[in-house]
């Protein structure tokens, strides 16, 4: 099974809907202070229906998939503004394994896009085989969502977990400073020259 989480990080911890899921993102992200962290590890997720810019890119036409990403950044641009104004470290750390996936090539659009509107991406090669890691957020040291992608080869979110457990959030903080310390750093210029899509 691919990318799930471990029984240490779901112990103590609530199994939630998607609904569920995307409720408490909300009312944590009111109420976090400091330092939200996404740790994002599938090569290939199948995003919601309906996502047109994904569609666009999957049929071939890279210039319209980036005009709708664009438009859908834009209206995330109140997120963007008030990271800036609360001074909040936004960091999503990108798991990657060379060669790119279609997905990745698709995202890496996105990611260039909202990395001009203030969000921080980190490329990172992981010590161990990317299988071994798994999806979460987490909000200062208060609480951590971990998302549920089912046992399929794409990733297409089911649910999740909520833990507020000191221990599990603390290990969870831990990992993103292992794959700091003893991944491998890379650029989204290191990538295969198509790598953007362009």
């Amino acid at each position: 099974m691919m990318h799930r989480p471990p029984a240490w990080a779901l112990d103590g911890g609530e199994r939630v809907s998607l609904e569920e899921f995307q409720r408490t993102f909300g009312e944590a992200w009111r109420r976090i202070g400091r330092r939200f962290l996404k740790v994002e590890c599938w090569q290939s997720y199948q995003e919601a229906d309906g996502v047109r810019s994904q569609e666009a890119f999957q049929k071939g036409d890279v210039d319209l998939a980036r005009r709708l990403l664009e438009e859908e950044a834009k209206d995330d641009q109140p997120l963007y503004d008030e990271v800036k104004a609360r001074g909040l470290e936004f960091t999503r750390v990108r798991l990657v394994t060379p060669p790119l996936t279609d997905y990745l090539r698709y995202e890496m659009i996105n990611y260039e896009i909202r990395s001009r509107l203030g969000e921080n991406v980190e490329f990172i090669v992981p010590p161990s085989p990317v299988e071994d890691y798994f999806d979460f957020l987490l909000f200062d040291a208060d609480i951590a969502l971990i998302h549920d992608y089912g046992d399929g080869p794409v990733g297409y979110q089911v649910g999740g977990w909520i833990t507020r457990v000191p221990a599990t959030l603390g290990a969870l903080a831990n990992i993103v400073d292992e794959l700091r310390a003893e991944g491998t750093p890379v650029t989204e210029a290191e990538f295969s020259p198509d790598a953007s899509g362009r």
